[in-house]
């Protein structure tokens, strides 16, 4: 999706305006735990330096600009972080509607498609009984030239019914 390509290009700022401490603010994959359009969906974590190792913990997608690094050895760039934050919080909503309203076309599409295939069944079993009943009358027509006459069957009630007339 171009909207990846942007929330990528904005977490590239991200890490260009932030120094590698504690409290900084970048864009995550996740492994999307159900099956949508899109295999992976981002997430803006905060890093936290424990010891030797990094951990992160998620943000929600409310007041992200709120939650944007301010102080300490983000206090010159504050400014730079907020506006690509609050761009990024735009995108992140965003994409966040469009994989919802893919995943409700996907859903829809699917109801579709079965209510397609029992009309299909349906429409098979009508179709068979007129080819039955198509090959029991003499043909009288092959590829479109008349190969024949047909008599019409009428039964002697109907006959009687009609020389009274």
């Amino acid at each position: 999706m171009k909207l990846d390509a942007e929330i990528e290009r904005l977490d590239k700022v991200l890490a260009r305006l932030q120094p590698p401490v504690t409290g900084r603010v970048r864009v995550v994959w996740w492994k999307a735990g159900e099956k949508r359009s899109a295999a992976n969906r981002p997430a803006l974590v905060r890093w936290v330096r424990q010891g030797e190792r990094w951990r992160t913990s998620r943000l929600g997608l409310k007041s992200l600009v709120q939650k944007a690094p301010k102080t300490g050895a983000f206090f010159h760039v504050k400014d730079e972080i907020r506006e690509a934050v609050r761009e990024l919080s735009v995108l992140l909503n965003k994409r966040s509607a469009v994989v919802e309203a893919i995943g409700h076309f996907e859903r829809g599409m699917l109801t579709f498609a079965e209510a397609g295939e029992e009309l299909l069944r349906e429409s098979r079993v009508r179709i068979d009984a007129l080819e039955d009943r198509a090959a029991m009358l003499p043909c009288t027509w092959r590829d479109g030239q008349q190969v024949g006459t047909q008599e019409m069957y009428v039964s002697e009630e109907d006959q009687a019914l009609f020389d009274s007339l």
